[in-house]
Parts: structure tokens; C-alpha cells; sequence
């Protein structure tokens, strides 16, 4: 697996786009005075009768912290926002007030009811609060959370921008359990994983990035997608965006560095689920005027789909994740090449060579281009040997790697499995023996 950042295109989202999305409030924010305060997780089961008001009062005071998502760590008033909208109507909102602004319909303030977003011009970035009731509304300040009034606070009436409600259906696709079960596997995987946090270059389940969460996804349903998002980018079947379609897979660039550098799953909409850098974890997030500044592309992978109904395509497959052991010859064991290779074809061919040398001079050779599903690539190693790659289609390969075990990979995009040193290609009769 790469690990270099400068070899890796899945996202961290652009630096200065980050750092204006931290609430700022020059003129409100100062440390607030420490307090006592009984505080709640967005993992705690949520009353379904708890209200805005509700739950507003049960968070005046916690302190105010620009980087705080929780109780326990304070809040801005975006992620305040964004916990409490969590905690009543289990909504998903970013944690900056600028896209959280590019949702809802615009409502007068004379007609704002409660839940409602209020937006407010801020010294650097947008405010944000929720409207409660009689004009007031729930912010975090230089006290911490506390109520104000947009009549009767001279600050916040004075930088008042507007109101915003936010649609059925902006509430129906924030909200998760609307995608769990979803008939799209890689959806109902994606999902699985929301709230995990972000890491550029991750690849375990603990943390990861935007790349590594499509392709993991994908896996489930037998298309193996390049690691990096560009590579991801190449491979897939280009869709217009008005004909996307829930599955498809979404493409930006620009935004931490030139070219293809973030992607997400799309959910139908204009909404997608991603591994984003700027919200610190996999969330779903609405395609409005941010994201679209930096729109690419949608991708299709159906045609990637690996057809196991070849019997060696289908017996290598099933050998994916055996580690590489010196002089292995089975699953429980492990593998070397010859091993590996023997143990695929050894079945169809009870006189297939057990020798590497052997293997590479048994069997009729191939054209390259005219290769099949089932053919076997040999690459010329550092010292010469013979090394064995079973064909699977669409470019694609699984061979015996000492560092991964029994892997698929691209020799379009391998810095070792490469056109140079491909020594031919092997066609081996099945049904011998």
C-alpha cells in the first residue's frame, strides 16, 4: 500500500477551505468561565420527545471551544448546531456554518419557527444558531451556549443574514437509517462505517480516507478499485451527473492539491457519503455550491465486477488474504509462488508442474492482448525468477505478494508489476489429468 502523501489523491480537504470553516467570533469569543454542567453523547439514546427547547436549556453554559463537538469539549456554533440537530432529529449537518447555510428553503423571520437555522455575519465566518421561540434562539457565545433574542440583542439583530428551514427530503437523506439496508451494497458499507474518523493515508477500519472507504465498499460486490482516487478516476465509466444514480461515485478536484483529490459514494439527490478531512470522519454531506466548485466527474464500477464463473478466476479468488510463507503450499499454511500456483491449477491439471521454472515453460503461450480470463502472467523477478499472476480481466491480476499475501492489483498502476518486466503469457488446458 502506498503511504506517501504526495502519491495519495484521496482527500484532506483544501487547507485554506479548512481553516475558514473554524467558527470564529472576535467580538463574542473569549474563554468562558468553568461550570458544572450535565452534559450528553450522540451515541446516548435521544427521547423522542425531546425538543430544541428541550434540549437547549439542558445545554446553556457549556463552554465555548471552536473545535469542540461534544458537551464534554465545549462547542461552536456550527457544531452546536450540528450536535443538537444530531440529538432531536438524528440529521446530519456539517460541522461549518457555511454549508450548513447552503440548505433549506429561506424563511422571513417574522415567520421562523422553532428548529429553523438563523445565520449571522460573523468577524471572519458565517454564525450560526436555531431558532427556538418569540424571537429567541440558541448560539454559543463568549459565555459559552446561551440564548439571545433577534430583537432585543443589539449584536447578533445587527449581523442577522437570515433564516433557513430545512426541506423533508434534505432531513430524510441526512438521516442515516434512511441509507441502512440500502439495496446498493457498497452503500449499506459505507454506512456501516459513518462517524469513523478520518485519516489521511488510513487503510484499517479504525481510520481511513476518502479512497480507502470506495474501495473498501466496493469490495463486498467483487470490484477491486485502485487505491488512489485518480487511479479510482481512470478506471471507472464516466455518468452525467443529472443521471447518476445511488452507487455511482463522485469526483472533485482541487481541493488540497491540483487533480482528482477526493471522492464519496453517492446517495441519490445531491447528497453522498464520504471520508472527509474538513468534518474529521465519514458523514453524509449535500453537493451544493462548495462542493460543486470543485465537481469532476462521476464514475460507474458495475463493469468491474470480477466473473468468478471462470473455475481458475473463482479458486484464485477465494485465495485473496493468504499470507505469502516461504515454501507454502495450502491455505492453512500460506503460500509461495509456486505453491500458490500449483494450488490453483493443480485441480484442473493433476500434472501441473510444482516448480516455478516448470510452470513457466508448461502451458501454450499468449499474445499479449488476445489474454483471457484464467491465463496466467509471468514477471521476471529482481533475481530472475519466474513470477506468477492469474489473469481476471479488466486489467487485473492476483498474484502472491510477500507484504500483502494473495492480492489483486493493476499493472497500469503497480510500481513492481510492470509492462517491462513481463517475461509472457501462459494458457493452461482445465479438465486435464
Amino acid at each position: 500500500m502506498v503511504k506517501k502523501v504526495f502519491m495519495l489523491s484521496s482527500i484532506l480537504l483544501p487547507l485554506f477551505f479548512f481553516f475558514q470553516q473554524n467558527e470564529g467570533m472576535v467580538e463574542e469569543m473569549t474563554k468562558a468561565p468553568e461550570r458544572t454542567v450535565q452534559v450528553m453523547s450522540t451515541k446516548d439514546t435521544l427521547p423522542t420527545e425531546e425538543s430544541f427547547s428541550v434540549l437547549a436549556e439542558k445545554l446553556k453554559g457549556i463552554p465555548y471551544n471552536g473545535r469542540g463537538d461534544e458537551p464534554t469539549e465545549g462547542f461552536s456554533t456550527a457544531t452546536l448546531t450540528k450536535y443538537m440537530y444530531n440529538r432531536v432529529e438524528n440529521v446530519q449537518l456539517s460541522r461549518h456554518a457555511h454549508l450548513q447555510q447552503e440548505l433549506g428553503e429561506k424563511v422571513k423571520k417574522k415567520n421562523l419557527k422553532e428548529g429553523d437555522l438563523v445565520f449571522f455575519k460573523g468577524e471572519e465566518s458565517t454564525l450560526t444558531g436555531i431558532y427556538l421561540e418569540n424571537g429567541s434562539f440558541i448560539t454559543a457565545t463568549k459565555d459559552g451556549v446561551a440564548l439571545r433574542n433577534l430583537s432585543e440583542d443589539r449584536y447578533w439583530k445587527g449581523r442577522f443574514i437570515e433564516g433557513k428551514r430545512l426541506t423533508d427530503k434534505e432531513k430524510k437523506m441526512l438521516t442515516p437509517r434512511t441509507h441502512q439496508s440500502h439495496d446498493h451494497p457498497a452503500i449499506s458499507d459505507a454506512l456501516s462505517l459513518l462517524d469513523r474518523p478520518y485519516k489521511l493515508t488510513g487503510d484499517t477500519l479504525a481510520a481511513f480516507d476518502c479512497s480507502f472507504l470506495v474501495q473498501h465498499a466496493f469490495e463486498s460486490m467483487d470490484i477491486h478499485l485502485p487505491r488512489i482516487t485518480y487511479h479510482q478516476y481512470e478506471v471507472g465509466k464516466s455518468i452525467p451527473l443529472k443521471e447518476a444514480l445511488p452507487g455511482d461515485v463522485i469526483y472533485f478536484s482541487g481541493t488540497w492539491q491540483e487533480g482528482i483529490s477526493h471522492t464519496g459514494i453517492y446517495l441519490g439527490d445531491r447528497f453522498f457519503i464520504h471520508a472527509s478531512g474538513e468534518e474529521g470522519k465519514t458523514t453524509i454531506s449535500y453537493l451544493g455550491e462548495s462542493w460543486m466548485k470543485h465537481f469532476t466527474g462521476v464514475k460507474r464500477f458495475d463493469h468491474l465486477k470480477v466473473d468468478r464463473e471462470h473455475p481458475i478466476v473463482d479458486r484464485a479468488y477465494q485465495l485473496l488474504n493468504i499470507p505469502y510463507e516461504k515454501k507454502g503450499k495450502s491455505p492453512n499454511s500460506g503460500f509461495d509462488r509456486s505453491g500458490f500456483l500449483h494450488y490453483v491449477m493443480s485441480p484442473y491439471d493433476t500434472a501441473f508442474p510444482q516448480t516455478l521454472k516448470r510452470q513457466w515453460q508448461y502451458g501454450s503461450q499468449v499474445k499479449e492482448g488476445e489474454q483471457q480470463p484464467g491465463d496466467v502472467y509471468f514477471f521476471r523477478s529482481d533475481n530472475n525468477n519466474p513470477l506468477p499472476a492469474v489473469y481476471i480481466g479488466n486489467d487485473q491480476l492476483i498474484v502472491l505478494r510477500e507484504d500483502d499475501g494473495v492480492s489483486i492489483i493493476d499493472p497500469r498502476f503497480s510500481h513492481y508489476w510492470t509492462k517491462d518486466k513481463l517475461m509472457g503469457i501462459k494458457r493452461y488446458e482445465v479438465g486435464r489429468g
